[in-house]
């Protein structure tokens, strides 16, 4: 090896050993951006797991549906029941107030609040939700009083959202009217009540049995809070 040689391998060694560090030091950053981003990624699922058991909590709870079958309104008090009008129809009409609850933590909804009318398995027919009367009271030829009743909620509709932790009164009416020559083929026994949920989802539940269907009779309304917890299989039409 001549001397000329030496002063450059000497000169090239502390560049070697510059450059092997430069590499160290780009290994140690590349596992520093793994290690955030794998951090990142264990955050951003830990998030949408407190997420969604958040939101399976808030659901929790239920709907619980309260009634009173009351007195007609504007109709001097009578119970609810049969009638027979001047003209030969025959009606039954419900009126009922709802305690309406959401025990949950999330909004729900309760869509077409209805009564149905069976007759064993064989569906009569649906009962008109009455949205409102005008009453106007008479003596003789003269107007003594005129009223206005409002049933549901707005515009008469019975669909209800009930915020979260929740419990509203909703005043309804239900009337079905036939023919009294069409009585037979009217006949029912049962009385089933449904909603639907805010997944269109239907609920029925058994509301009560009825002797005697059609004949003219007014019932007392009930004196205390009765609940829909009798879950029933809707029969086919």
């Amino acid at each position: 090896m001549s001397p000329e040689t030496i002063p450059q391998i000497t000169e090239t060694i502390p560049q070697v050993t510059e450059s092997i560090q430069q590499t160290v030091s780009l290994v140690i950053d590349w596992n520093e951006i793994i290690y955030i981003l794998v951090g990142a990624i264990i955050g951003f699922l830990a998030s949408i797991i407190v997420l969604v058991v958040e939101r399976s909590l808030d659901k929790k709870g239920k709907i619980n549906i309260y009634y009173l079958r009351t007195n007609q309104r504007g109709m001097n008090g009578l119970g609810w029941g049969f009638d027979k009008s001047g003209d030969g129809r025959l009606y039954l009409t419900i009126p009922i107030v709802f305690e309406l609850q959401n025990t949950s933590n999330t909004t729900r909804v309760i869509r077409d609040v209805s009564l149905l009318l069976y007759s064993g398995k064989t569906f009569v027919g649906k009962m008109y939700q009455l949205p409102g009367m005008h009453i106007t009271k008479r003596t003789g030829s003269q107007v003594t009083g005129e009223k206005d009743y409002h049933f549901g909620s707005e515009k008469g509709s019975y669909s209800f959202v009930l915020p979260p932790r929740s419990i509203q009164r909703q005043e309804c009416e239900y009337i079905f009217a036939i023919q009294a020559k069409d009585k037979e083929a009217n006949h029912f026994d049962t009385i089933i009540a449904r909603y639907y949920d805010e997944k269109n989802k239907s609920h029925t539940f058994k509301v009560m049995n009825i002797d005697n269907a059609w004949e003219q009779k007014h019932y007392d309304m009930d004196e205390e809070w009765l609940v829909l917890d009798e879950k029933v299989s809707l029969p086919q039409k």
